[in-house]
Protein backbone atom coordinates (compact mmCIF):
# COMPACT_ATOMS: atom_id res chain seq x y z
CA UNK A 1 0.00 0.00 0.00
CA UNK A 2 1.27 3.71 -0.73
CA UNK A 3 1.46 4.80 3.02
CA UNK A 4 3.89 7.22 4.42
CA UNK A 5 6.86 5.65 5.49
CA UNK A 6 10.00 7.48 7.22
CA UNK A 7 13.06 7.18 5.50
CA UNK A 8 16.73 5.76 6.73
CA UNK A 9 18.58 8.97 7.95
CA UNK A 10 22.10 7.82 7.62
CA UNK A 11 24.71 9.17 10.19
CA UNK A 12 28.45 9.43 9.10
CA UNK A 13 30.65 6.49 11.35
CA UNK A 14 32.82 8.07 13.94
CA UNK A 15 34.61 6.91 16.71
CA UNK A 16 32.06 8.45 19.01
CA UNK A 17 29.52 5.56 17.55
CA UNK A 18 30.95 2.72 17.21
CA UNK A 19 30.53 1.38 21.22
CA UNK A 20 26.83 1.88 20.09
CA UNK A 21 26.98 0.11 16.82
CA UNK A 22 29.13 -2.72 18.19
CA UNK A 23 25.78 -3.85 20.81
CA UNK A 24 24.36 -4.80 17.39
CA UNK A 25 26.95 -7.03 16.20
CA UNK A 26 25.86 -10.21 18.69
CA UNK A 27 23.42 -10.49 16.12
CA UNK A 28 25.65 -10.81 13.38
CA UNK A 29 25.11 -14.41 11.55
CA UNK A 30 27.71 -13.46 8.41
CA UNK A 31 30.82 -14.90 7.91
CA UNK A 32 32.74 -12.14 6.70
CA UNK A 33 34.97 -9.85 8.76
CA UNK A 34 33.72 -6.52 7.50
CA UNK A 35 30.45 -5.38 9.19
CA UNK A 36 33.14 -5.39 12.68
CA UNK A 37 34.56 -2.31 14.37
CA UNK A 38 38.20 -2.80 13.98
CA UNK A 39 37.36 -3.11 10.38
CA UNK A 40 35.07 0.34 10.10
CA UNK A 41 38.01 1.65 12.53
CA UNK A 42 41.11 0.68 10.70
CA UNK A 43 39.59 0.72 6.70
CA UNK A 44 36.91 3.54 7.09
CA UNK A 45 39.12 5.57 4.33
CA UNK A 46 38.20 3.02 1.84
CA UNK A 47 34.93 2.07 2.94
CA UNK A 48 33.77 5.64 4.07
CA UNK A 49 30.98 3.94 6.67
CA UNK A 50 27.35 5.73 7.06
CA UNK A 51 24.79 3.90 9.51
CA UNK A 52 21.10 4.10 10.27
CA UNK A 53 19.31 1.52 12.92
CA UNK A 54 15.92 0.81 12.10
CA UNK A 55 13.89 -0.98 14.64
CA UNK A 56 16.94 -2.86 16.28
CA UNK A 57 18.86 -3.59 13.00
CA UNK A 58 21.80 -2.21 11.74
CA UNK A 59 22.19 -1.06 8.64
CA UNK A 60 25.75 -0.26 6.75
CA UNK A 61 26.53 1.62 3.94
CA UNK A 62 29.80 2.44 2.04
CA UNK A 63 29.83 5.66 -0.17
CA UNK A 64 32.95 5.69 -2.54
CA UNK A 65 35.14 8.99 -3.44
CA UNK A 66 32.42 9.08 -6.54
CA UNK A 67 29.67 8.93 -4.38
CA UNK A 68 28.55 5.54 -5.10
CA UNK A 69 26.26 3.97 -2.19
CA UNK A 70 26.65 0.40 -1.49
CA UNK A 71 24.58 -1.63 1.26
CA UNK A 72 25.77 -4.28 3.64
CA UNK A 73 23.21 -7.17 4.29
CA UNK A 74 21.20 -5.63 7.34
CA UNK A 75 22.53 -6.88 10.99
CA UNK A 76 19.80 -7.68 13.83
CA UNK A 77 16.01 -8.55 14.37
CA UNK A 78 13.99 -7.49 11.83
CA UNK A 79 16.58 -8.31 8.55
CA UNK A 80 13.19 -8.17 6.10
CA UNK A 81 12.50 -4.63 7.40
CA UNK A 82 15.32 -3.17 7.37
CA UNK A 83 15.48 -4.79 3.46
CA UNK A 84 12.37 -3.16 2.81
CA UNK A 85 13.48 0.09 4.10
CA UNK A 86 17.16 -0.07 1.95
CA UNK A 87 14.46 -0.69 -1.22
CA UNK A 88 12.71 2.50 -0.15
CA UNK A 89 15.66 4.60 0.26
CA UNK A 90 16.92 3.77 -3.05
CA UNK A 91 14.01 3.68 -4.74
CA UNK A 92 13.34 7.59 -3.16
CA UNK A 93 17.04 8.83 -4.42
CA UNK A 94 17.32 6.97 -7.60
CA UNK A 95 20.17 4.97 -6.25
CA UNK A 96 21.37 1.53 -8.23
CA UNK A 97 20.56 -1.14 -5.50
CA UNK A 98 24.18 -2.67 -4.84
CA UNK A 99 24.80 -4.72 -1.56
CA UNK A 100 28.92 -5.33 -0.97
CA UNK A 101 30.29 -7.90 1.74
CA UNK A 102 27.42 -10.37 0.94
CA UNK A 103 28.10 -14.30 2.63
CA UNK A 104 26.70 -17.34 0.04
CA UNK A 105 24.29 -17.50 2.72
CA UNK A 106 22.77 -13.82 2.14
CA UNK A 107 23.78 -14.47 -1.55
CA UNK A 108 21.51 -17.22 -1.97
CA UNK A 109 18.67 -15.42 0.55
CA UNK A 110 18.89 -12.24 -2.49
CA UNK A 111 18.48 -14.70 -5.29
CA UNK A 112 15.00 -15.84 -3.82
CA UNK A 113 14.38 -12.22 -2.83
CA UNK A 114 15.23 -10.61 -6.40
CA UNK A 115 14.03 -11.74 -9.61
CA UNK A 116 17.04 -10.12 -11.32
CA UNK A 117 20.21 -9.66 -9.86
CA UNK A 118 24.39 -10.15 -10.81
CA UNK A 119 27.20 -10.92 -8.66
CA UNK A 120 31.25 -11.27 -8.66
CA UNK A 121 33.62 -11.28 -6.52
CA UNK A 122 37.44 -11.13 -6.06
CA UNK A 123 39.25 -14.45 -4.31
CA UNK A 124 42.26 -11.42 -3.04
CA UNK A 125 39.43 -10.74 -0.39
CA UNK A 126 38.01 -13.66 0.70
CA UNK A 127 37.88 -14.58 4.31
CA UNK A 128 39.81 -17.63 6.12
CA UNK A 129 37.27 -19.35 8.36
CA UNK A 130 38.69 -21.98 11.09
CA UNK A 131 36.52 -24.25 13.56
CA UNK A 132 37.17 -22.69 16.53
CA UNK A 133 37.97 -26.00 17.99
CA UNK A 134 40.65 -26.86 16.19
CA UNK A 135 42.38 -23.68 16.60
CA UNK A 136 42.18 -24.10 20.35
CA UNK A 137 43.78 -27.39 20.51
CA UNK A 138 45.32 -28.71 16.80
CA UNK A 139 44.19 -32.37 17.34
CA UNK A 140 44.75 -34.69 14.20
CA UNK A 141 47.13 -35.34 11.60
CA UNK A 142 46.32 -32.16 9.50
CA UNK A 143 47.65 -29.76 12.70
CA UNK A 144 51.11 -31.90 13.13
CA UNK A 145 52.71 -28.88 11.14
CA UNK A 146 51.25 -26.52 13.96
CA UNK A 147 52.18 -28.47 17.00
CA UNK A 148 55.35 -29.06 15.76
CA UNK A 149 55.99 -25.55 15.60
CA UNK A 150 55.00 -24.85 19.04
CA UNK A 151 56.57 -27.48 21.02
CA UNK A 152 59.69 -25.63 19.08
CA UNK A 153 58.61 -22.57 20.30
CA UNK A 154 58.20 -23.74 23.36
CA UNK A 155 61.12 -25.84 23.90
CA UNK A 156 63.58 -22.62 22.63
CA UNK A 157 61.53 -20.31 25.18
CA UNK A 158 60.29 -22.40 28.04
CA UNK A 159 59.28 -19.47 30.17
CA UNK A 160 57.21 -17.47 28.17
CA UNK A 161 54.71 -15.95 29.45
CA UNK A 162 51.02 -14.81 27.21
CA UNK A 163 49.20 -11.70 28.74
CA UNK A 164 46.05 -10.13 28.09
CA UNK A 165 46.02 -6.52 25.98
CA UNK A 166 44.36 -3.99 28.07
CA UNK A 167 44.62 -0.03 27.76
CA UNK A 168 48.02 -0.16 30.33
CA UNK A 169 49.76 -2.58 28.01
CA UNK A 170 49.57 -0.18 25.03
CA UNK A 171 52.92 1.58 25.49
CA UNK A 172 54.52 -1.78 25.46
CA UNK A 173 52.62 -2.72 22.31
CA UNK A 174 53.76 0.28 20.51
CA UNK A 175 57.20 -0.26 21.64
CA UNK A 176 57.01 -3.72 19.75
CA UNK A 177 55.80 -2.21 16.85
CA UNK A 178 58.37 0.04 16.61
CA UNK A 179 61.10 -2.68 16.46
CA UNK A 180 58.18 -4.69 14.35
CA UNK A 181 58.85 -1.83 11.24
CA UNK A 182 62.48 -1.85 11.80
CA UNK A 183 62.65 -5.81 11.22
CA UNK A 184 59.74 -5.31 7.85
CA UNK A 185 61.84 -2.63 5.73
CA UNK A 186 60.24 -4.75 3.05
CA UNK A 187 56.88 -4.05 3.35
CA UNK A 188 54.54 -3.73 0.31
CA UNK A 189 52.07 -0.96 -0.04
CA UNK A 190 48.92 -2.82 1.82
CA UNK A 191 51.29 -3.88 4.57
CA UNK A 192 52.15 -0.65 4.82
CA UNK A 193 48.71 0.43 4.81
CA UNK A 194 47.80 -2.01 7.77
CA UNK A 195 50.41 -1.34 9.70
CA UNK A 196 49.67 2.14 9.86
CA UNK A 197 45.89 1.14 10.84
CA UNK A 198 47.44 -1.33 13.38
CA UNK A 199 48.94 2.03 15.22
CA UNK A 200 45.21 3.69 15.09
CA UNK A 201 44.03 0.52 16.35
CA UNK A 202 46.34 0.20 19.55
CA UNK A 203 46.38 3.90 20.18
CA UNK A 204 42.23 3.91 20.32
CA UNK A 205 41.75 0.97 22.04
CA UNK A 206 39.01 2.07 24.45
CA UNK A 207 36.29 2.57 21.16
CA UNK A 208 35.07 -0.38 21.80
CA UNK A 209 35.53 -4.16 23.18
CA UNK A 210 38.29 -5.76 22.13
CA UNK A 211 39.87 -9.06 22.91
CA UNK A 212 43.60 -9.50 22.85
CA UNK A 213 46.91 -10.52 23.97
CA UNK A 214 50.62 -10.60 23.81
CA UNK A 215 53.56 -13.30 24.21
CA UNK A 216 57.05 -11.83 25.53
CA UNK A 217 60.13 -13.64 26.46
CA UNK A 218 62.63 -12.59 28.96
CA UNK A 219 60.05 -10.19 29.40
CA UNK A 220 60.15 -8.69 26.12
CA UNK A 221 57.16 -8.57 24.17
CA UNK A 222 57.79 -10.83 20.82
CA UNK A 223 53.99 -11.49 19.54
CA UNK A 224 50.83 -9.96 19.87
CA UNK A 225 47.44 -10.42 17.99
CA UNK A 226 43.78 -8.30 18.57
CA UNK A 227 40.24 -8.89 17.38
CA UNK A 228 36.60 -8.89 18.93
CA UNK A 229 33.51 -10.84 19.21
CA UNK A 230 31.21 -10.89 16.29
CA UNK A 231 28.14 -12.72 16.48
CA UNK A 232 29.41 -16.74 16.82
CA UNK A 233 32.93 -15.58 15.58
CA UNK A 234 36.22 -14.36 16.86
CA UNK A 235 37.36 -11.86 14.27
CA UNK A 236 40.98 -11.34 14.58
CA UNK A 237 42.17 -8.27 13.05
CA UNK A 238 45.63 -7.96 13.60
CA UNK A 239 48.52 -10.82 14.37
CA UNK A 240 52.20 -9.76 14.44
CA UNK A 241 54.89 -11.67 15.49
CA UNK A 242 58.96 -11.15 15.53
CA UNK A 243 60.53 -12.75 13.02
CA UNK A 244 63.93 -14.37 14.80
CA UNK A 245 61.82 -16.16 16.97
CA UNK A 246 60.39 -19.57 15.53
CA UNK A 247 56.94 -21.26 16.05
CA UNK A 248 55.80 -17.51 17.46
CA UNK A 249 53.14 -16.87 14.95
CA UNK A 250 50.92 -20.54 15.57
CA UNK A 251 51.73 -19.64 19.53
CA UNK A 252 50.28 -16.46 19.47
CA UNK A 253 47.27 -17.91 17.50
CA UNK A 254 46.93 -20.58 20.02
CA UNK A 255 46.95 -18.82 22.91
CA UNK A 256 44.85 -15.92 21.84
CA UNK A 257 42.07 -18.60 20.71
CA UNK A 258 42.59 -20.12 24.05
CA UNK A 259 42.36 -17.30 26.62
CA UNK A 260 39.81 -15.32 24.45
CA UNK A 261 37.53 -18.20 24.38
CA UNK A 262 33.63 -17.07 24.98
CA UNK A 263 30.45 -19.27 25.25
CA UNK A 264 28.51 -19.91 22.18
CA UNK A 265 31.19 -18.81 19.28
CA UNK A 266 31.95 -21.21 17.26
CA UNK A 267 34.22 -19.69 14.55
CA UNK A 268 37.34 -17.42 13.52
CA UNK A 269 37.87 -15.19 11.12
CA UNK A 270 41.14 -14.10 10.11
CA UNK A 271 40.14 -11.88 7.53
CA UNK A 272 41.61 -12.17 3.64
CA UNK A 273 45.15 -12.57 2.15
CA UNK A 274 44.96 -9.56 -0.20
CA UNK A 275 46.50 -11.51 -3.28
CA UNK A 276 50.15 -11.76 -0.90
CA UNK A 277 51.21 -15.14 -1.87
CA UNK A 278 52.73 -15.85 1.63
CA UNK A 279 49.91 -14.55 3.06
CA UNK A 280 47.60 -17.09 1.69
CA UNK A 281 50.24 -19.97 2.19
CA UNK A 282 50.29 -19.12 5.70
CA UNK A 283 46.16 -18.74 6.22
CA UNK A 284 45.63 -22.13 3.78
CA UNK A 285 48.15 -24.35 6.17
CA UNK A 286 45.57 -23.33 8.90
CA UNK A 287 43.07 -26.15 7.37
CA UNK A 288 39.88 -23.78 7.12
CA UNK A 289 36.92 -25.02 7.31
CA UNK A 290 35.98 -22.62 4.55
CA UNK A 291 37.10 -19.79 2.22
CA UNK A 292 34.31 -17.52 2.73
CA UNK A 293 33.87 -15.16 -0.66
CA UNK A 294 32.32 -11.71 -0.55
CA UNK A 295 30.10 -10.77 -3.60
CA UNK A 296 29.16 -7.29 -4.99
CA UNK A 297 25.43 -8.02 -5.58
CA UNK A 298 23.74 -5.65 -8.30
CA UNK A 299 19.95 -6.11 -8.41
CA UNK A 300 18.21 -5.21 -11.15
CA UNK A 301 15.69 -1.73 -11.10
CA UNK A 302 12.04 -2.61 -10.42
CA UNK A 303 11.25 -0.85 -13.63
CA UNK A 304 9.84 -3.08 -16.05
CA UNK A 305 9.14 -0.59 -18.60
CA UNK A 306 11.89 -1.47 -21.65
CA UNK A 307 10.02 1.32 -24.26
CA UNK A 308 7.45 4.12 -23.91
CA UNK A 309 5.05 2.33 -26.01
CA UNK A 310 1.93 4.85 -27.65
CA UNK A 311 -1.23 4.39 -25.89
CA UNK A 312 -4.33 5.68 -27.26
CA UNK A 313 -7.82 6.79 -25.64
CA UNK A 314 -10.96 8.93 -25.27
CA UNK A 315 -9.20 10.97 -28.06
CA UNK A 316 -6.12 11.46 -26.51
CA UNK A 317 -2.66 9.92 -26.33
CA UNK A 318 0.59 9.15 -24.55
CA UNK A 319 3.31 8.46 -26.02
CA UNK A 320 7.21 8.97 -25.94
CA UNK A 321 8.78 12.36 -25.68
CA UNK A 322 10.12 13.53 -28.27
CA UNK A 323 12.91 15.95 -29.55
CA UNK A 324 10.58 18.31 -31.20
CA UNK A 325 8.78 18.76 -27.84
CA UNK A 326 12.04 20.52 -26.14
CA UNK A 327 10.73 23.60 -25.97
CA UNK A 328 6.96 22.59 -24.56
CA UNK A 329 8.70 20.45 -22.33
CA UNK A 330 11.19 23.14 -20.83
CA UNK A 331 8.00 25.72 -20.34
CA UNK A 332 5.69 23.00 -18.74
CA UNK A 333 8.98 22.28 -15.83
CA UNK A 334 9.59 25.88 -15.65
CA UNK A 335 5.44 27.69 -14.87
CA UNK A 336 6.36 28.20 -11.29
CA UNK A 337 2.66 28.87 -11.02
CA UNK A 338 1.82 25.58 -12.23
CA UNK A 339 4.58 23.58 -10.55
CA UNK A 340 3.86 24.92 -7.25
CA UNK A 341 2.18 20.97 -5.56
CA UNK A 342 4.62 18.77 -8.20
CA UNK A 343 7.16 18.56 -5.73
CA UNK A 344 10.41 20.03 -6.70
CA UNK A 345 11.77 23.61 -7.74
CA UNK A 346 13.69 23.47 -10.49
CA UNK A 347 16.57 26.64 -9.87
CA UNK A 348 17.30 24.60 -7.10
CA UNK A 349 16.99 20.53 -8.06
CA UNK A 350 17.88 20.71 -11.93
CA UNK A 351 21.35 21.25 -12.76
CA UNK A 352 21.48 23.51 -15.47
CA UNK A 353 18.54 25.57 -16.72
CA UNK A 354 18.74 25.57 -20.87
CA UNK A 355 15.91 24.16 -22.90
CA UNK A 356 17.48 21.30 -23.61
CA UNK A 357 17.90 19.73 -19.68
CA UNK A 358 14.79 18.71 -18.73
CA UNK A 359 14.57 17.18 -22.00
CA UNK A 360 17.43 15.25 -21.16
CA UNK A 361 16.77 14.13 -18.01
CA UNK A 362 13.60 12.38 -18.99
CA UNK A 363 15.80 10.72 -21.21
CA UNK A 364 18.18 9.85 -18.72
CA UNK A 365 16.04 9.17 -16.25
CA UNK A 366 14.20 6.63 -18.46
CA UNK A 367 17.77 5.25 -19.63
CA UNK A 368 18.63 4.92 -15.94
CA UNK A 369 15.45 2.71 -15.43
CA UNK A 370 14.15 5.60 -13.06
CA UNK A 371 11.27 7.31 -14.39
CA UNK A 372 9.10 6.85 -17.58
CA UNK A 373 7.39 10.20 -19.11
CA UNK A 374 4.64 9.99 -21.70
CA UNK A 375 3.44 12.81 -23.25
CA UNK A 376 0.05 13.74 -23.48
CA UNK A 377 -1.17 14.82 -26.76
CA UNK A 378 -4.60 15.77 -28.62
CA UNK A 379 -4.55 16.05 -32.24
CA UNK A 380 -0.44 16.55 -31.99
CA UNK A 381 -0.41 19.44 -29.95
CA UNK A 382 1.19 18.78 -26.78
CA UNK A 383 -0.99 18.75 -23.32
CA UNK A 384 1.33 17.81 -20.39
CA UNK A 385 2.53 14.72 -19.22
CA UNK A 386 2.26 11.69 -16.96
CA UNK A 387 5.44 10.10 -15.41
CA UNK A 388 5.58 6.66 -13.85
CA UNK A 389 8.31 6.95 -11.11
CA UNK A 390 8.86 5.30 -7.51
CA UNK A 391 9.06 1.81 -9.14
CA UNK A 392 9.03 -0.88 -6.20
CA UNK A 393 10.67 -3.82 -5.49
CA UNK A 394 7.40 -5.38 -4.24
CA UNK A 395 5.21 -4.13 -7.71
CA UNK A 396 4.29 -0.76 -7.15
CA UNK A 397 4.68 2.37 -9.07
CA UNK A 398 3.81 6.17 -8.34
CA UNK A 399 1.53 7.61 -10.95
CA UNK A 400 1.62 11.35 -11.63
CA UNK A 401 0.34 14.12 -13.89
CA UNK A 402 0.57 17.59 -14.92
CA UNK A 403 -0.61 19.25 -17.84
CA UNK A 404 -0.16 22.80 -19.51
CA UNK A 405 -2.55 25.74 -18.03
CA UNK A 406 -4.76 26.12 -21.17
CA UNK A 407 -5.40 22.23 -20.59
CA UNK A 408 -7.02 22.25 -17.49
CA UNK A 409 -10.37 22.27 -16.39
CA UNK A 410 -11.56 19.49 -19.32
CA UNK A 411 -11.11 16.50 -18.75
CA UNK A 412 -7.80 15.59 -20.04
CA UNK A 413 -6.08 14.75 -16.57
CA UNK A 414 -8.88 12.34 -15.59
CA UNK A 415 -8.27 10.75 -19.59
CA UNK A 416 -4.77 10.24 -19.30
CA UNK A 417 -5.13 9.18 -15.76
CA UNK A 418 -7.44 6.05 -16.70
CA UNK A 419 -4.84 5.26 -19.56
CA UNK A 420 -2.04 5.09 -17.69
CA UNK A 421 -3.77 3.23 -14.91
CA UNK A 422 -5.13 0.68 -17.15
CA UNK A 423 -1.83 0.18 -18.82
CA UNK A 424 -0.10 0.04 -15.05
CA UNK A 425 -2.53 -2.70 -14.28
CA UNK A 426 -2.91 -4.99 -17.18
CA UNK A 427 0.73 -4.38 -18.95
CA UNK A 428 3.28 -3.79 -16.30
CA UNK A 429 0.96 -5.78 -14.07
CA UNK A 430 1.84 -3.41 -11.06
CA UNK A 431 0.40 -1.84 -8.16
CA UNK A 432 -0.37 2.17 -8.98
CA UNK A 433 -0.69 4.37 -6.08
CA UNK A 434 0.07 8.17 -6.06
CA UNK A 435 -0.14 11.28 -3.75
CA UNK A 436 -0.34 14.76 -3.35
CA UNK A 437 0.06 18.16 -1.62
CA UNK A 438 -3.09 18.52 1.23
CA UNK A 439 -3.42 22.08 -0.32
CA UNK A 440 -4.10 20.79 -3.86
CA UNK A 441 -7.77 19.99 -4.13
CA UNK A 442 -7.47 19.09 -8.17
CA UNK A 443 -4.76 16.46 -7.66
CA UNK A 444 -7.57 15.19 -4.76
CA UNK A 445 -10.33 15.45 -6.66
CA UNK A 446 -8.96 13.29 -9.99
CA UNK A 447 -7.67 10.62 -7.95
CA UNK A 448 -10.97 9.86 -6.21
CA UNK A 449 -12.84 10.14 -9.47
CA UNK A 450 -11.05 7.87 -11.01
CA UNK A 451 -11.00 4.90 -8.60
CA UNK A 452 -8.46 5.60 -6.05
CA UNK A 453 -8.81 5.77 -2.17
CA UNK A 454 -6.92 7.66 0.62
CA UNK A 455 -4.74 5.18 2.57
CA UNK A 456 -3.13 7.51 4.36
CA UNK A 457 -2.40 11.42 5.46
CA UNK A 458 0.34 13.54 7.12
CA UNK A 459 1.10 16.95 7.85
CA UNK A 460 2.13 17.26 4.10
CA UNK A 461 0.99 14.79 1.44
CA UNK A 462 -2.41 12.42 0.93
CA UNK A 463 -1.88 9.39 -0.22
CA UNK A 464 -3.59 7.40 -2.86
CA UNK A 465 -3.47 3.65 -3.94
CA UNK A 466 -5.83 2.15 -6.78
Amino acid sequence: MALKTLMLRFKKVEKKHLKSIQKYLKYNHYELCDASIGVMFMWEEYYNFYYAVYKETLILKSVSKKGKQRFFPPIGLNKEEAYKKIEEYSVKNHIQLEFVCVDERELEHLKQKYEGLTYTFNRDFSDYIYRYSDIEFFVGKKFSGQRNHINAFKKAYPNYKYRTLTNKNVGKILDFLKEYEKEHKDMGEIEKKEFSNTLMLINNLSIAKFVGGYITVKGKIVAFSIGEYVGKTLVIHVEKASREYRGVYPTMFNELVKHAKKEGVEFINREDDSGDLGLRTSKTQYQPIKISNKYHVVIKKPMNVKKIPTLKGDGIVLSSIKKSDVNDYYKLSTAVKNNRYWGYNYKKDIKGESKEEFYNMAKRDFKNGDNAVFIIRQKNQFLGEVILHNFTYDGQVEIGVRLIKKAQGKGIASKALKIITNYVLNELKKEPYAKCYIQNEASKKLFLKNGYKITNQDKKFIYFNY
